[in-house]
């Protein structure tokens, strides 16, 4: 059955409008997935049914999600062209219309063929209840005129479809000039009627400017315009390469998170610890990063950790010493915490005064929804880890924790940590296989293996870049038997 378009226009005006019950901005703060629980993956891949039309940019979404589900398949997503997939535990994605894939605004809203098409989808899928149209690049010339009718033909959609979520979208920012100021400027109307209509906007234009903390930008009539950023070039997928597709996939999963009633908040934390290999006169030298061999990537992919965090850096801090895995956990006690679940993981930077920032350049973050005690794990890949022996103190916002105060920072206390000589405490160097023990095969197996070799090894227990007795006799010798309770 079509329906004209003038009539559905009409029909949002005799209508009351059901929107989101609240706004909802998905944009580059709403990319970390590892801090969805399991069972809110599980319910959207059961209850969400996805309508997703879109021109070539828009593949950046669906391809990302798919090399998401490559590295894990806790998130499972199934596609369709012109069709519903019918995929138990996946999310489910219609792509397209019923007869055609490529989608421009003709074949979503704008006319009355558009709007028929759209209608079609829904009336016959009924089980859908997500919908959303991505933009090419009409927001280059698109009056504001063009704008309203964009409003006006969703408002109309939501209208007559009041149990589907319709999702908004901003327009990417891969033009400099005057095309991008126009760009923006229509962005920027579209963020506003989504905040103060309470709609869902995908912000699709922040996730392609910001990255590791940093907004990419230009100056246009004195105005700064956002701009793609220089570590999502390329044309892999959607006209940007891989890293940019994942990050907005993870803001998918986010979305869809929020769809489903997920309600996140999250609380800063503020750390503090050493590693003995590289501390020297009250800090942490920071000899890796000076010779360029810190990787960007974070190091905690392989055994023991197994952890599939993207944390990539797009350069290495100068005061940087090396990455630490945080491990939170929500407990009574700090021997509970021991055999808790993980609520978060991420892999972190430290730097040389014993202080750690996420990755992205600010303070890590930990879920906000704590039931009992914080308790913090952290690792490195040739110290012993440390678990602490008292929660974090949350103190105005946010979460604070000394490990170099004393022996007692860390559970297990003298057996697995050490306090240096008139100095700090600090985290136990020699345990090069990350066994938790320092013993006879961090020397037999790994440092003998290496030694002799430059670079970033798990040999080299003072982090000075090379593997030579200096590690063995001044960082493993000493410590034989220190055993983290981890």
């Amino acid at each position: 059955m079509k329906y004209g378009f003038l009539f559905l226009i009409n029909l949002f005006l005799l209508c009351t409008i059901k929107g989101a019950s609240q706004g909802i901005v998905i944009d580059h703060n709403c990319v970390d997935i590892d801090l969805i629980p399991q069972e809110v993956i599980d319910d959207i891949q059961q209850n969400i049914k996805w309508h997703y039309a879109h021109t070539s940019h828009g593949h950046s979404l669906t391809c990302g999600l798919e090399s998401i589900e490559n590295t894990d398949t806790t998130y499972s997503f199934a596609l369709e062209f012109s069709a519903l997939p019918e995929e138990e535990g996946a999310l489910c994605i219609f792509d397209g219309q019923e007869n055609f894939t490529y989608i421009t605004p003709e074949g979503y809203y704008l006319d009355e063929s558009g709007m028929s098409w759209t209608i079609d989808v829904l009336n016959n899928n009924p089980e859908i209840n997500v919908s959303a149209f991505c933009w090419c690049t009409q927001m280059e010339y698109y009056s504001s005129a063009d704008l309203q009718i964009y409003f006006d033909s969703l408002a109309a959609l939501e209208s007559y479809f009041p149990d589907v979520t319709f999702i908004y979208f901003t327009c990417n920012a891969q033009k400099n000039s005057v095309f991008g100021y126009s760009r923006h400027q229509n962005n920027e109307i579209i963020r506003q009627y989504c905040k103060d209509n309470d709609k869902v906007l995908f912000d699709f234009a922040d996730l392609d400017c910001w990255y590791n903390g940093e907004m990419n930008y230009y100056i246009y009539n004195n105005d700064t315009i956002p701009l793609q950023h220089d570590a999502f070039g390329g044309d892999s997928c959607g006209h940007v390469n891989e890293l940019s597709n994942i990050i907005k996939a993870k803001a998918v999963w986010w979305m869809m998170a929020k769809l489903r009633g997920w309600d996140y908040t999250s609380v800063p934390i503020n750390l503090k610890l050493y590693l003995e290999g590289p501390y020297k006169d009250g800090m942490m030298q920071t000899t890796l990063a000076d010779a360029g061999l810190t990787p960007i990537v974070q190091p905690f992919s392989g055994n023991p950790w197994n952890y599939n965090g993207n944390e990539t850096l797009a350069s290495i801090p100068e005061d940087m010493v090396d990455w630490i895995l945080l491990d939170y956990r929500d407990a009574s006690s700090p021997a509970e915490a021991l055999s808790s679940p993980s609520i978060h993981k991420e892999a972190a930077i430290l730097l040389s005064n014993g202080t750690i920032q996420a990755a992205s350049g600010n303070l890590p973050k930990v879920p906000g929804n704590i039931n009992q005690w914080l308790f913090v794990i952290a690792q490195h890949r040739n110290h012993l880890g440390i678990l602490s022996s008292l929660p974090a103190n949350n103190f105005n916002g946010m979460y604070n924790y000394d490990f170099t105060f004393d022996l007692l920072s860390a559970w297990g206390g003298s057996t697995g940590y050490k306090c240096l000589q008139n100095g700090p405490c600090v985290m136990v160097g020699g345990d090069g296989n990350c066994d938790q023990q320092i013993s006879n095969p961090d020397k037999v197996q790994i440092w003998s293996s290496y030694t002799g070799s430059p670079g970033y090894q798990s040999a080299d227990y003072n982090l000075d870049g090379q593997v030579d007795n200096k590690d063995k006799n001044e960082i493993w010798k000493g410590n034989q038997g220190y055993q983290s309770p981890l």
